[in-house]
C-alpha cells in the first residue's frame, strides 16, 4: 500500500506524540521509583528494615576495633 505525503506527515506526528507520552510516563515512573518518600509511603516497615540494615553495615564497616 503507497501512502500519500500527508498520510506519512499524519503518521509521524503521530509517532512523535505517542513518543512524548511515552517519555513523560517513563520520566514518572523514574521519579517515583527513586524517590525514598514514596517507597516509605508504600512499605514503612521493610523500608525502616533496609535503613537499619544499611547503618549497621556502615557501623561496621567503619568502627574501630579497641581492645
Amino acid at each position: 500500500m503507497v501512502q500519500t505525503a500527508d498520510q506519512i506527515r499524519t503518521n509521524i506526528e503521530y509517532t512523535r506524540a505517542k513518543l512524548g507520552q511515552d517519555l513523560n510516563e517513563l520520566q514518572y515512573k523514574v521519579k517515583q521509583e527513586t524517590d525514598w518518600r514514596v517507597h516509605m509511603a508504600r512499605r514503612p516497615w521493610r523500608f525502616l528494615g533496609v535503613v537499619f540494615a544499611v547503618a549497621m553495615l556502615f557501623g561496621f564497616a567503619f568502627s574501630t576495633k579497641r581492645h
